[in-house]
This record gives C-alpha cells, sequence and structure tokens, in this order.
C-alpha cells in the first residue's frame, strides 16, 4: 500500500474535517479520551516522518562555508628564461662565449664582430642584443648602445628578467649621454621590471 507524505496526509485530513458533515465524523472508539476541538489526532507512526538530522556543530566553519571562503590554489608562473643558454643554440653559446673572452681582453671590435655573427644565426634572440648592447656602451656608443637594448625588448617576448636589465643598460646609456631626466625614467622602469619578477616561480 502506497505511503501518503506527511504533508500531504495533514492537508487531506484537514480537508476532511472541515468538508465531513457533523453525523459523518469518525467516533472515539469506546475506552480512548475523545480528541480535543481544533486538534488534529496524531498521526500513526508508520505515517511519521523522522526529524531530519542536524549535525553537531563542531566549533567549525559548515562546510558549504568553507567551499565558499576556500579560493582554488594558483600555481605561481613558470619564469621565462633568465640566461641566454635556456634559448640558445650550441652554436651561438660558443659565439657568444668567445664574445665574452674577447670583451674581457679588451677586444671591443671583436666582440661585437662575434656577437653580430651570433645574430646571424638567431636574429630574434633577445641575449645576443643584450650583450651586443652593453659592448657598444663599453665602446662609448651610447645611442648604439640604447637602440640594440630597445630591440632587445622589442623581442623579448615581455620576459621581465631581460627587460629589467635593458632597462638599466638604456639608463646608463642615457646617463653617458647627458641626458638625466632620461636615464631617471630608465631607471624607474628598470626597478617596474624588476618587482614583476616576483610573480614567477624561481
Amino acid at each position: 500500500m502506497k505511503r501518503v507524505s506527511i504533508v500531504a496526509a495533514l492537508g487531506l485530513v484537514m480537508a476532511g474535517c472541515a468538508s465531513a458533515p457533523p453525523d459523518t465524523m469518525p467516533r472515539t472508539p469506546p475506552g480512548q479520551p475523545s480528541p480535543q476541538q481544533g486538534q488534529t489526532q496524531p498521526l500513526p507512526p508508520s505515517q511519521r516522518q523522522a526529524p531530519p538530522q542536524v549535525p553537531a556543530d563542531r566549533g567549525g566553519p559548515s562546510p558549504s562555508r568553507q567551499n565558499q571562503s576556500r579560493q582554488p590554489d594558483t600555481p605561481p608562473k613558470e619564469a621565462p628564461p633568465q640566461h641566454a643558454e635556456a634559448v640558445s643554440s650550441p652554436a651561438v653559446m660558443s659565439l657568444m662565449g668567445r664574445a665574452d673572452t674577447l670583451a674581457g681582453s679588451g677586444h671591443m671590435d671583436d666582440a661585437a664582430a662575434t656577437l653580430e655573427r651570433a645574430l646571424d644565426l638567431e636574429p630574434r634572440n633577445a641575449f645576443i642584443y643584450q650583450r651586443l648592447a652593453a659592448v657598444r656602451l663599453a665602446q662609448g656608443q651610447a645611442g648604439q648602445a640604447e637602440q640594440l637594448a630597445q630591440k632587445s625588448n622589442s623581442v623579448a617576448g615581455d620576459n621581465p628578467f631581460v627587460e629589467a636589465d635593458n632597462w638599466k643598460l638604456i639608463a646608463e646609456a642615457r646617463k653617458t649621454a647627458g641626458d638625466a631626466k632620461g636615464a631617471s625614467a630608465a631607471s624607474s622602469k628598470a626597478v617596474n621590471y624588476e618587482r614583476s619578477t616576483a610573480q614567477y616561480s624561481q
């Protein structure tokens, strides 16, 4: 026999009491107290519904609140390349190593020529332009040094590690050229790029 829900059963009982004539009202069997007027007879145990169980409060936030307050863990961004060997071929690394040796011994022209050969192999390598900018700055060619550093920025692909060093070179180049205001602006950009590197995992 299909059971009726408590809400539906109470609705049927109340509707039956309101519409039934007085002489058809169910009579109380002998030996049982008659129900008081206006009161509803208790339902039999088979139609009673157990009260909903409320989880005990253990002092912590409810699971729903935990889900709302807990934000998904965002892993730190992977750091872009910070050194030339991460993006350069062995041939380019060999040329850059030779250029460093030549520059260290004071042969700036030969170092610049070696780096230009490296650019022929990898014309979009930001690290080569950066190294060549440093050599030109050491040669006293401030204007060309800034141009090369700006070119390095344009091919760096939003790499704050490279751009921070390039803006340091630009600041030094402008200072050498007597542009104090421009040097200060470049230094500020270098600081901003250095701060932006904090978003990457080291």
